[in-house]
């Protein structure tokens, strides 16, 4: 059964177009799910550029708002990683979300996905309320602070107003500090559980720049591990835990987890290895050629330096 979950935040920033990306990623790749991400953020969309998108996109949802294509012209599969995406304009200011137009567009496509993710826009106004009233369920991010928890309760309350399924809470950008709210303190302040702890990690705005999602840029971080534990809970997949050579090779900071290459890549690397092989093994018969060498010249002195004794 197709499931609508919505993504919101009370306020922008807080990181809510980053765990979107990568939660499709993770269903699309690592638990092989028919995942779609919908960016609803018409006024100030993003979603398209954390895979490098916008420069190959002719049509957008603006396209689809204005009824010159029907959405399907407008759902691209971005060509490394398989993720489906519906982006919106760069610049859509002029675009206005409807409650129907909403439903309309979502009910035309949800059947033929496990999974339809929607990128709503940040606060609480008509353009975040239009998508709230299609979702089967919802999602709230947060970062620690005082500032964004405060947006996320009015978010949260509005959802709940609406009889929608609040899943819970995602805190974000967490570093563990003495400042910061604790898991335990959101959880008591808004009444509803804090499912996943993304930590502050670096790699974040590296896989940005990149244009690729975190778990697949960087799918041993901590904050790829957390993304990842999220989408098996929200895909009732099974999340298998690292091994202690996924853990070296997380601190070797290697690009790709074995279980997640691909094809050609895994090909590469048995061919590097092949090559490493056969290095080692000239390498071994260069050392051996070097040591006789070595000692037939040794060998060849202490007797010259005999005879000469002999003579003398």
């Amino acid at each position: 059964m197709s499931r609508v979950v919505g993504v919101f935040s009370g306020k922008g920033g807080v990181g809510k177009t980053t765990l979107v990306a990568n939660l499709g990623a993770a269903m699309t790749n690592v638990f092989n799910k028919n995942a779609v991400i919908f960016d609803m953020n018409v006024h100030t969309s993003h979603l398209g550029l954390y895979f490098g998108l916008y420069e190959d996109m002719p049509v957008t949802l603006r396209d689809v708002m204005k009824k010159r294509v029907p959405l399907t012209n407008a759902l691209y599969i971005h060509p490394t990683t398989g993720v489906r995406i519906i982006p919106a304009p760069l610049n859509g200011t002029d675009l206005v979300l409807t409650k129907n137009l909403c439903c309309n567009m979502v009910d035309k496509i949800k059947d033929n996905y496990d999974m339809v993710l929607l990128d709503c826009a940040p606060g609480l106004g008509r353009e975040v309320l239009a998508p709230m009233c299609t979702v089967d369920e919802a999602i709230v991010i947060s970062t620690p602070d005082i500032i964004s928890l405060a947006d996320a309760i009015k978010t949260i309350e509005i959802l709940k107003k609406l009889d929608k399924k609040v899943l819970g809470i995602v805190l974000n950008r967490y570093r563990n500090e003495r400042y910061e709210l604790t898991p335990q303190e959101v959880q008591s302040t808004t009444n509803t559980n804090v499912i996943s702890i993304i930590p502050e990690d670096g790699n974040v705005p590296n896989s940005i720049s990149k244009g690729m999602p975190t778990v697949l840029s960087y799918p041993y971080s901590k904050s790829s591990i957390a993304f990842k534990k999220l989408a098996a809970m929200m895909s009732n997949e099974r999340y298998e835990e690292e091994t202690i050579i996924d853990k070296l090779m997380r601190i070797l900071n290697l690009r790709q987890k074995k279980t997640e290459r691909p094809i050609v890549q895994q090909q590469v690397i048995k061919s590097e290895a092949s090559d490493l092989t056969s290095m080692k093994t000239e390498l071994l018969a260069n050392i051996k050629d070097e040591l006789k060498a070595e000692l037939k010249k040794k060998v060849k002195k202490r007797l010259m330096e005999r005879l000469n004794g002999k003579i003398a």
